[in-house]
């Protein structure tokens, strides 16, 4: 944990300049845009048609993740489940966690787009875990 980013250090212009392939630098609602974009058309732009949707969603690998150290499920380049659950009980999320407990998602059965960046930085996913249950609550039928 003494070497656990921190919001002073991923605010500091050389780090937002830099391209850090396992860092992002977004708003929530850009990130949740870019999610909801995937899953279907935002203002005329859809990143993926349907069927590549599915390819890349598909669960790929199952493991231990080795930086979390939780069983995982792994699409192509995303996480599948949800943080603190058993990926098998949300198959149609598909996501990415990050250091400091940030959390986003798809959700390919719903049409949700979740984004929960994070500026007081903790090494779990406990406010991600609270802030997804409450957005399901609010949108279940």
């Amino acid at each position: 944990m003494a070497l656990m980013p921190t919001a002073a250090l991923g605010s500091r212009t050389d780090i937002l300049a830099a391209e850090i392939p396992a860092g992002a630098a977004t708003s929530a609602r850009a990130i949740a845009r870019m999610y909801a974009a995937l899953l279907g058309e935002v203002d005329g732009v859809r990143l993926l048609g349907p069927q590549r949707l599915r390819e890349a969603t598909a669960p790929a690998a199952t493991g231990i993740d080795a930086v979390f150290g939780n069983p995982a499920t792994w699409a192509l380049g995303y996480a599948v489940g949800l943080p603190g659950g058993d990926p098998r009980d949300s198959p149609t999320v598909f996501g990415m966690g990050g250091a400091g407990g940030s959390f986003t998602y798809g959700d390919t059965a719903t049409g949700v787009a979740f984004a929960l960046p994070k500026n007081v930085l903790s090494p779990d996913f406990r406010t991600a875990e609270t802030c997804i249950g409450m957005v399901r609550d609010a949108t279940r039928d």
